[in-house]
This record gives structure tokens, C-alpha cells and sequence, in this order.
């Protein structure tokens, strides 16, 4: 029992050293794509009215794929998933390229789906680091990979201007080069996962279904059922769910919004990177606190804090530094709140047999709302303003801290 007991917690340890080298490399990769795909889009169009097209369809691409890699996962594990997720990603850079240099919209928004699979993968890859976590530090550990993600996230955009050079050189586009470098990134991510991700931490777990198959494997309105029927999955869900969307729906837009109030790049950069910060930097903190004062609580105060972060954004109609700054800040902390302790409650509040079925499930509807609400977030842009789409952002963040205020008052009157 003793050799078994520390066999886990070896494998655990190891795991979540390949998690923490994966979400860098994973992270950059994402990280570096975004910028040059929005640019892209208005290069091959002429106009940035659709800029949007392309952080939407790559979510389409994370929802797309949610149940297939989850379905896959049982049957496998989750480096064989995971290393399709990355590998998905490396080739969807590579007919980005393409795309670009031929100026095709269609194979460009194909290479969106693509690289939306990775970033569908690396969503799911924080799930890995909950495996064989105790419940006292589930949400640690997985707060520790999204935290792994800021240094990804903030260092490997810093080579785009260089690898955009590189790219000219060689006769690319220059957006070319941030794709290049993202191909590169997402392969290691993919090749850290393959051979060093052994033993499978959902193996050891015991969440693997060898017989699973897409027909006999949990379908995703089962997977939603079984979460709807857990008060406290059905709350983690939307948790997840309403995090991501309200995140996406805001963020997206922020730098058409700067920018039509006469921002340059170099300050609408930094409120991205004020964002990001507090999307991964702080993870860690949400996760000490999700685990020391309970995970009910902590999606309350991610639900306040999203509220928080709309309410400036909303009051920011020219687009003011001072406004902007806090408030993309306090958006990417109410979604690090959210995800951190909705994942962590989510894996807790169904049995092991179904904790990847439910886990794609949620990741795909958040992928489909936020998708969603990236297509439609430059449409309410244009014919209302950035102060409607914040007000939106308020409305469902509001809701999702009413919702976890009554279970945590119910749980409350149960313990008494």
C-alpha cells in the first residue's frame, strides 16, 4: 500500500513537471498567434470589422474538438490526447502561413479551427494536474500549470517583431513569422507531452476505459446531465462557462476599441499584458484560496470580480488608461478565479468514470460560448458600442455570483 501510495505521488510529481514545460511552450504558441491572426484577417480582407473571425473560429476549433479528445482520453489516456491536441496546432500553423501568403480567408479561418484544437488541448491539459492531486491541493496544482502559462504568454511575443524579419527575409509576409515561431513552440509542447508524460497520470488515476469508443463513450448531453444534476458540478460549469465567455466577449474587443479612440499600439500592448497578468499570474493566489476557503466561495468572488472589471470597462466610452488598465486586469483575475476553482469543483463533484466526459463537455460549451460571444462581440461593437458589450459581461458575471452566493448560504444552513 505504502509503494503504491508513493508510485502516485512520484508519477504526479513528474506530471506536473511536464504540465508546467508544456504550458509554457503551449502558451507561447497561442500567445504569439493571436496578434499576427487579427492581423492577418484585416491584411486579407482590408478591414478589421471581421477581426474577430479569427479568435472565433479557433474557439469553434476548442469546442469542436472537446468531446473528441475527451472521448479519446478515456480510451488512451492524456499524453496520446494531448499530443494530438499540440501536434493539431503545429499544422494549423503551417496552413496559416499558406494562407496568408496566397490570401485565402477559407484556408485561413481552416488554419484557425486548427490551431483551435491545441488551444483546446492546452485547456484541458489542467485537468492532468488534478488526476492524482489530494483534494486539500487540487486547486493548487492546477493553478500552478495556468501559472506556468504567463511566462509563455508574456516572453515569446516578445520575438514576434524578430521573427516577423526573419520571415521578410526568407520573402514571407511578415505575419508569417509569429506562425513560424508558434509551429515550433506547439511541436516541443507536443514532444514534452509524448515522452515524458509516462506513466499516464489518468491510467494511474483510473479514468481509462480501454473499451471506449465515440459510440460507447459518454455523449456530451449525457456528460452535461450528469453535471446538471450535482448542484455543485452544474454550478462549476456555468462557473467555467460564464468566466470564459464574459473574458473573451470584453478582451476581444479591447483593442478596436483603444485604437478607435487613439491609442497606439505600443499602450493598447500594455493593457493586453495587464490582462494576462492577471489571467496567469496570479493563479497560484486563486488557488490557495480556493483550497483553503473552499472552491463555492471562490466562484463568488470571481463572479464579483468580473462584475468589477465590466463596471470600468463600461464607464471607459473614451477609452481611458485609467480605466482600461484596472479594469482588463480585474477581467483576467475574475476568469483566473473562476477556472481555477470551477475546474477544481467540477473534477470533485462526479465520479472518476465520468470525469473526462463531463470535464470535455464543459470545456466545449465554454468554447462554443466564448466562440460565440467572439463573432458577436465585434457586431455589438459596431452598432452599440463598447459599453453595451461590457453591461452584457455584468449581466451573466452578475448572475453567476448570485448563483454561487445561494450555494454557499444553502451549504452553509446544511452544515449547521
Amino acid at each position: 500500500m505504502t509503494e503504491t501510495i508513493h508510485n502516485r505521488e512520484d508519477v504526479h510529481r513528474r506530471t506536473l513537471r511536464v504540465l508546467w514545460a508544456s504550458a509554457v511552450l503551449s502558451r507561447g504558441a497561442f500567445s504569439s498567434m493571436f496578434p499576427v491572426s487579427v492581423l492577418a484577417i484585416k491584411e486579407i480582407l482590408g478591414s478589421s470589422t471581421w477581426a474577430g473571425l479569427s479568435t472565433g473560429f479557433s474557439t469553434i476549433g476548442s469546442a469542436l474538438c472537446a468531446a473528441w479528445l475527451a472521448t479519446y482520453m478515456q480510451r488512451r489516456g492524456r499524453a496520446p490526447g494531448l499530443t494530438r491536441g499540440f501536434a493539431s496546432a503545429a499544422l494549423g500553423g503551417a496552413i496559416a502561413i499558406l494562407a496568408i501568403q496566397v490570401s485565402s480567408l477559407p484556408i485561413f479561418l481552416i488554419a484557425m479551427v486548427l490551431i483551435g484544437v491545441g488551444s483546446g488541448a492546452a485547456n484541458l491539459s489542467r485537468y492532468a494536474a488534478a488526476d492524482l492531486a489530494s483534494e486539500e491541493r487540487r486547486s493548487r496544482e492546477i493553478s500552478t500549470v495556468i501559472f506556468a502559462s504567463t511566462f509563455g504568454a508574456v516572453i515569446f511575443p516578445l520575438f514576434l517583431g524578430f521573427a516577423g524579419d526573419i520571415a521578410e527575409a526568407v520573402s514571407l509576409d511578415e505575419n508569417a513569422g509569429g506562425f513560424a515561431m508558434s509551429i515550433v513552440l506547439a511541436g516541443l509542447a507536443a514532444a514534452a507531452i509524448w515522452f515524458f508524460m509516462r506513466p499516464d497520470p489518468l491510467v494511474v488515476a483510473g479514468g481509462v476505459d480501454p473499451e471506449a469508443t465515440r459510440k460507447n463513450a459518454t455523449p456530451f448531453l449525457e456528460a452535461v446531465s450528469i453535471a446538471m444534476n450535482r448542484p455543485l458540478a452544474r454550478l462549476a460549469f456555468f462557473a467555467l462557462v460564464i468566466g470564459q465567455a464574459v473574458m473573451v466577449g470584453v478582451m476581444a474587443m479591447t483593442p478596436l476599441h483603444m485604437e478607435a479612440h487613439g491609442h497606439g499600439n505600443g499602450i493598447i500592448g500594455a493593457v493586453i499584458s495587464a490582462h494576462t497578468a492577471g489571467m496567469f499570474a496570479l493563479a497560484p493566489i486563486a488557488g490557495w484560496i480556493s483550497d483553503n476557503r473552499g472552491r463555492v466561495p471562490t466562484i463568488a468572488l470571481g463572479g464579483l470580480t468580473l462584475v468589477l472589471a465590466t463596471a470600468l470597462t463600461a464607464l471607459a466610452g473614451e477609452a481611458p488608461e485609467a480605466l482600461m488598465f484596472p479594469g482588463l486586469f480585474l477581467l483576467g483575475l475574475g476568469w483566473s478565479f473562476t477556472i481555477v476553482a470551477g475546474s477544481a469543483l467540477l473534477t470533485e463533484s462526479v465520479e472518476v468514470g465520468d470525469r473526462v466526459a463531463v470535464q470535455g463537455a464543459a470545456d466545449m460549451a465554454t468554447n462554443v460560448a466564448s466562440g460565440s460571444g467572439a463573432l458577436v462581440s465585434g457586431l455589438v461593437l459596431s452598432m452599440s458600442g463598447f459599453h453595451t458589450l461590457s453591461f452584457i459581461g455584468m449581466t451573466a458575471a452578475g448572475l453567476l455570483l448570485v448563483s454561487a452566493f445561494f450555494h454557499f448560504k444553502l451549504s452553509m444552513k446544511v452544515n449547521v
